[in-house]
């Protein structure tokens, strides 16, 4: 399991006092049920390789609720630790899949992506927010710009056809109307 960030309160300069968790105990109770939850769903399904990458990292990360990381923001990932910032109940499934999908080494489409096939209609981050940053991170899928392709995701932004993996083939893990983003004409892509 997740080892969680602590500090010391009490004690005094010749020592004592005990080690505290930054993040509350329903706070650690709710992450972990979220990772237990998501982890076992037939959502990951469509993303080879990925489970396997998240039990993995979950077992070795760091979890932090608390400190400057999490003005501003529901969560956010640095290295070998993860902030969850927001866990509210409706938050924390897809606020802690969307880190560790980054730890995974995902892009933002990546973890906007599997977030969205996990957890539609129940917190999801709307693609729309992070449309620079998903374009920025992307490459292009056989040379054709508007198919863009991540760590775990392939993505139509025509058509709003995601896919795990680096393929279009097969049925997609989704398709959603508000997945499609078209670019103008030498729209900038990166």
């Amino acid at each position: 399991m997740a080892r969680f960030t602590t500090h010391r309160e009490g004690g005094s300069w010749l020592g004592g006092g005990v080690d505290v968790t930054d993040c509350s105990g329903p706070q650690i109770t709710a992450i972990n049920n979220a990772f237990n939850n998501f982890i076992n769903s037939s959502c990951l399904n469509c993303f080879p390789g990925l489970r396997d990458c998240l039990q993995r990292t979950f077992e070795t990360i760091e979890i932090d609720c608390t400190g400057s990381e999490c003005d501003n923001v529901s969560g956010s990932a640095s290295g070998g630790k993860i902030w969850i910032c927001d866990t509210s109940p409706g938050q924390v499934g897809p606020v802690l899949l969307h880190e560790l999908v980054h730890v995974c080494g995902g892009g933002e489409l990546d973890a906007v992506a599997v977030e969205n096939n996990c957890f539609f209609g129940n917190g999801a981050l709307d693609p729309a927010v992070e449309w620079d940053t998903i374009r920025s991170g992307t490459g292009a899928f056989g040379g054709n710009q508007d198919i863009r392709v991540g760590r775990w995701v392939t993505w139509n932004t025509l058509t709003g056809q995601v896919w795990g993996g680096n393929t279009t083939s097969g049925g997609p893990c989704f398709q959603r109307n508000n997945w499609i983003h078209r670019y103008p004409s030498g729209g900038g892509w990166i």
